[in-house]
């Protein structure tokens, strides 16, 4: 039971609802579903005398991430503005201890994987059909039955915030053009997530040996880049660029199956280019442009956060008051943040808590190199890019990104095979 319940609360992360339970209080069914399943777990492990608590670097740093975020309410200025977050991270967290124990069964690995890469799937098919909608409806009619979606998906305050929110839309060629999030607040986040899933997807497509299954996924990871392609997110493109790089990398000794991926990849390359290679190129290139208007105030960003790190580097101003810090008008729910995933954890938290997150990162990369097997490679590809996005956006208050990486995070196959003192990775 708590296996398929585990397996359901992934497969529906893109289909996630806000339950309004109070004014200013939007309380999405993620983080109602996944106390449930510890909860249920936690009470089945007691039963049976065999509650298993993974005693692992990853497990270690992620308690320690949760400490320090806690212990920065007493060091910062107004410990009342973290508390939301607080709970949030208490309510997500959890699932790293669940799919560490479940991921001890080989095969529930694989499934995990498997489900990982049909939440991506489908996260993708949503954000495809919502991005060419405004070609068929027009983009003025989408935008409105997308607003009115956005308050019953991201729950009523918060959703008629994230309504008004520009980065719905972007400017190509001099055309407007709504971008592909689906039902996730912007397009950053849905680029997080549906990338993290496609990193899984990519691994898992080496691993499976039916053909069958080899082309269903294919064509599933064909969604899901397609549909970061389309969120127009320049982060996310050179966080995939660089992901897919590193995948490739650790291919190299596999030539019998390098020479198909580098084809396949062309092929969904070029495919991509014929429709929208002025719409690529100029968006690459503008991540580099320091004169550009969201560069320049991404810069800024990173600049004052800076500043705020410098002037409280311990414990940082407090979780949860970065905004006001910058703005002391800004509300609860403000979308003043350092765009950037690391400034932000140490301009609120302190320099040791960011140290110990882009650990963890870096902790899972290597252990799912070093773990011989092709799952753990997209996973840890996966890991590369989320670093590599996270340089310039900061997903970690979306649940459904959170829930995804730490599953990710807990699915490090600990069973090495080493030959001539060397660990190998292995398809």
């Amino acid at each position: 039971m708590i296996q398929w319940f585990f397996i359901a609360t992934i497969l529906l992360l893109p289909l996630q609802f806000a339950l309004n339970v109070g004014e200013n209080i939007d309380l999405v069914t993620t983080k109602i579903l996944i106390p449930a399943v510890f909860l249920l777990w936690l009470i089945k492990s007691l039963a049976r005398k065999k509650l298993w608590i993974p005693n692992k670097v990853e497990m270690w740093l992620i308690m320690s991430f949760l400490f320090l975020s806690f212990l920065s309410l007493w060091g910062g200025f107004d410990w009342e503005k973290g508390a939301r977050k607080i709970l949030y991270l208490l309510s997500i967290v959890p699932v790293y201890f669940v799919a560490a124990d479940l991921a001890q069964d080989e095969k529930f690995r694989v499934k995990i994987i498997r489900i990982i890469w049909a939440s991506g799937t489908l996260a993708a098919v949503m954000g495809l059909v919502q991005f060419f909608l405004p070609f068929v409806w027009g983009l003025d009619r989408t935008l409105k039955i997308w607003k009115n979606a956005a308050v019953f998906f991201l729950g009523n305050s918060f959703g008629k915030i994230v309504a008004t929110n520009p980065s719905w839309l972007v400017n190509i060629s001099g055309e407007t053009r709504m971008r592909a999030f689906g039902f996730f607040p912007d397009p950053h986040v849905f680029s997080f997530f549906v990338s993290l899933c496609f990193f899984a997807g990519l691994g898992l497509m080496l691993y499976e040996k039916s053909n069958f299954w080899k082309t269903l996924i294919a064509t599933g990871n064909l969604l899901m880049i397609s549909a970061v392609f389309f969120s127009f997110s320049r982060g996310a493109y050179l966080g995939v660029i660089i992901g897919s790089l590193f995948f490739l990398i650790f291919l190299l000794k596999k030539k019998n199956i390098l020479g198909k991926i580098v084809i396949a990849g062309m092929v969904a390359l070029i495919v991509a280019l014929i429709f929208y290679q002025q719409a690529v190129y100029r968006r690459l290139v503008s991540a580099f442009n320091f004169k550009e208007g969201s560069n320049v105030e991404r810069l800024e960003n990173w600049r004052q956060a800076v500043g705020m790190v410098q002037d409280f580097p311990f414990s940082g101003v407090g979780l949860g008051n970065y905004a006001s810090v910058i703005d002391p008008t800004a509300g609860e729910r403000s979308s003043i943040y350092a765009h950037n995933l690391f400034l932000d954890i140490a301009a609120e938290t302190g320099i040791l808590n960011a140290i110990v997150f882009l650990t963890l990162i870096l902790v899972g990369i290597w252990r799912n190199v070093i773990s011989r097997n092709i799952l753990g490679l997209g996973i840890a590809s996966g890991l590369v890019y989320f670093f590599i996005h996270g340089i310039f956006d900061t997903p970690l208050w979306s649940p459904q990104v959170m829930v995804v990486l730490l599953i990710m995070l807990a699915l490090v196959n600990n069973k090495l095979k080493v030959q001539n003192g060397k660990s190998k990775v292995a398809v």
